[in-house]
């Protein structure tokens, strides 16, 4: 990094532990909380001009809005996480399910982590996606399998529940990232660069949420890690707060970013 970019992840760094306190002064509901652990930083990069914004927005779509829904119903569906009525801003539920709040959280936890990854680690600029390949290996399956999913969810539920979903859905999740260790090791160590950054971030999201009890665990887990007085899955903690910057980051410069061969 250079002297600039040294300063704008100490900012990061600073804007997640100064919003701390606010949070938990004010008791900020689940939207809320989002938005200043990760909207404040995207305004915040957004302001540096981070470049590759048509890239950066269609991956965004494709991993936050397509994908990210899709898993989010799954595990909503089975109970693997719960957001409680009253920590929605918006109260409305899709299909009866998923929050729209946490559609939008999982936007801008897709946006974050595609514009840190292009602010510091991208060095070639690309301006447009290839689109053909990004239609065949990306949103054409995407969108086929979360049709499957919302259409079981009407006709046949219970092709979509599972006892162990979180673990199921997170295992099928890391496979692109089993891909990489075995074809791609460099572009997977490349992108494990920034993955500290967000293990920090989303370890305080999940410790501040808890203690305000913005989301709760009552499905069936492998297990449980206990932090003080604060009690959550095995699954949370290896595939949202350790795996899930780098899971994302991977599908991002295999399906979308692909023109850039980093």
């Amino acid at each position: 990094m250079n002297r600039s970019q040294k300063i704008d992840f100490l900012v990061l760094i600073l804007l997640a532990m100064v919003v701390v306190p606010v949070i938990l002064l004010f008791d900020v509901r689940f939207l809320t909380s989002t938005f200043l652990f990760l909207g404040v930083p995207c305004l915040y990069l957004l302001y540096r001009k981070t470049q590759n914004l048509k890239v950066v927005f269609s991956g965004v779509f494709f991993i936050g809005v397509i994908l990210g829904f899709g898993f989010d119903f799954v595990q909503t569906f089975n109970r693997a996480w719960i957001i409680p009525d009253e920590q929605l801003v918006i109260p409305y539920r899709i299909f009866g399910a998923a929050p729209v709040d946490e559609l939008i959280c999982l936007i801008l936890w897709s946006l974050l982590m595609l514009l840190v990854y292009e602010h510091f680690l991208e060095k070639k600029r690309v301006e447009h996606v290839d689109v053909k390949h990004f239609m065949i290996t990306a949103i054409i399956p995407a969108s086929a399998s979360l049709l499957f999913i919302v259409g079981a969810f009407f006709f046949a539920p219970h092709y979509i529940t599972f006892k162990y979903s979180y673990i199921i859905f997170g295992v099928l999740a890391c496979l692109p990232v089993i891909y990489c260790v075995i074809k791609r090791p460099k572009l997977l160590w490349h992108i494990v660069k920034v993955a500290p950054y967000f293990i920090f971030l989303f370890f305080i999201f999940e410790i501040t949420s808890l203690y305000l009890n913005q989301w709760f665990f009552i499905g069936h887990y492998i297990g449980y890690v206990t932090f003080f007085s604060f009690r959550f899955p095995i699954e949370e903690l290896f595939f949202w707060i350790f795996a899930s910057s780098t899971v994302v980051l991977t599908d991002y410069k295999l399906f979308v970013d692909t023109q850039n061969k980093s």
